[in-house]
């Protein structure tokens, strides 16, 4: 095995294609949350209000969503029957040069990586976006801090917004891999 760490395992999951709609579909919503924060027409205080309650709020969403699917992944992992996964080693997946077996997993691994990404940005957003605190204080030794100000929240509330209608479609594609490979196993054990 010649992953040691998650970041190994996502550098060789990014070979696997993503999915065409969960693409698009976020671009999408990327570019309307960006001009919904161009429209608002509120101060910046409630600008940054929206930004940490969504934070705290989604924190706590994600990382109940994330339990949930390690522990769905943990029983998949297990139950799974062995001279299955041994045969799927044994395979190269077309496209992304993997064996079947790292393909799927690595699939299953980069929806955590992308659920304990977000949550570290949304404990960063709640740790740092406080009034008087680091981010603040830094950012006031600016001469144009007003602006910097601006740019941070409008980053942090599109970032926010577009990144939990990622991990929804992220979540959206977990359910159908567990789905495909749940009907593999039974494909295979039906040919045994």
């Amino acid at each position: 095995m010649d992953e040691k760490s998650l970041w190994a395992i996502y550098a060789k999951a990014r070979r696997i294609p993503v999915s065409s709609f969960n693409f698009w579909a976020t671009l999408i919503v990327f570019v309307l949350v960006s001009l919904q924060y161009c429209m608002l027409e509120i101060s910046l205080d409630d600008k940054l209000k929206i930004v940490r309650d969504f934070s705290t709020m989604s924190i706590g969403l994600v990382v109940s969503v994330l339990g949930f699917i390690l522990a769905g992944f943990t029983i998949f992992a297990t139950i799974s029957q062995p001279d299955m996964l041994v045969a799927m080693s044994r395979h190269r997946h077309e496209k992304s040069q993997l064996s079947y077996l790292k393909n799927n997993f690595f699939i299953f691994m980069r929806v955590f990586i992308y659920y304990l990404s977000y949550t570290v940005f949304c404990l960063l957003v709640i740790v740092f976006a406080v009034k008087g605190g680091l981010v603040h204080k830094v950012v006031q030794l600016s001469p144009i801090s007003w602006k910097i100000s601006e740019w941070l929240v409008g980053a942090a509330y599109v970032m926010l917004y577009t990144g939990f209608f990622f991990l929804l479609m992220q979540l959206k594609s977990f359910i159908y891999n567990v789905y495909h490979t749940v009907m593999t196993a039974i494909r295979w054990k039906a040919i045994q």
